[in-house]
């Protein structure tokens, strides 16, 4: 009976593993993808995936901070604050920097998160960049056609404390617009206590 259980749970392992459509493109599960990795997918049937860098190396790990600017309407000062969640990508060959943000003309606390809260690409702004090369300064960005961002949790590791949020089917433009990638992921960012001005 033992070895039963073991054969069958070894061919549903491989069903799961292995899924492709008519056309032969692989289609993967993202809901089997690691925390901090990214999945990017085109609709040509290109596949990359990203990790995010950790804390004390190279760039910038996940991330987000609530911080506080001034627009200009009609030369009348408003003050809008932003919620920003950032990090840079490595190992991607599609993108290298997601950013997404969420702006309101009231102060904003990351407490007014809840689990299971969703916002489509209509609430906020989401931005993927690409350098070409290292000698390049400028970033080559599209900004999400659709997708939700889903809020998994918050959690605090020693004196840190992090936001978790599922980040579903945003779709971008690639950079030379010859296809459209979808990005899938759930990431951890770690909140920094930036303070408003």
């Amino acid at each position: 009976m033992k070895r039963l259980k073991i054969i069958i749970m070894t061919m549903l392992a491989a069903c799961m593993l292995t899924a492709c459509s008519s056309d032969d493109i692989n289609v993967v599960d993202t809901a089997v993808v690691e925390i901090n990795v990214l999945l990017i997918q085109s609709n040509n049937g290109k596949t990359s995936t990203g990790t995010m860098y950790k804390t004390g190396e190279t760039y910038n790990p996940p991330h987000c901070y609530i911080g506080k600017g001034i627009v200009y309407n009609d030369n009348y000062p408003t003050t809008v604050y932003h919620m920003s969640f950032g990090a840079n990508i490595k190992g991607s060959d599609v993108f290298d920097m997601l950013n997404i943000s969420f702006e309101s003309n009231q102060p904003m606390s990351f407490s007014n998160l809840k689990s299971g809260d969703t916002f489509d690409s209509s609430q906020f702004h989401a931005a993927a960049a690409y350098t070409p090369t290292w000698m390049e300064y400028i970033l080559k960005q599209a900004t999400a056609l659709s997708g939700k961002v889903t809020v998994v949790g918050t959690s605090k590791v020693g004196d840190k404390s992090y936001m978790t949020l599922r980040l579903t089917d945003l779709r971008f433009n690639s950079i030379d617009n010859t296809c459209v990638y979808t990005v899938n992921g759930t990431v951890e960012y770690e909140i920094w206590d930036i303070k408003y001005e």
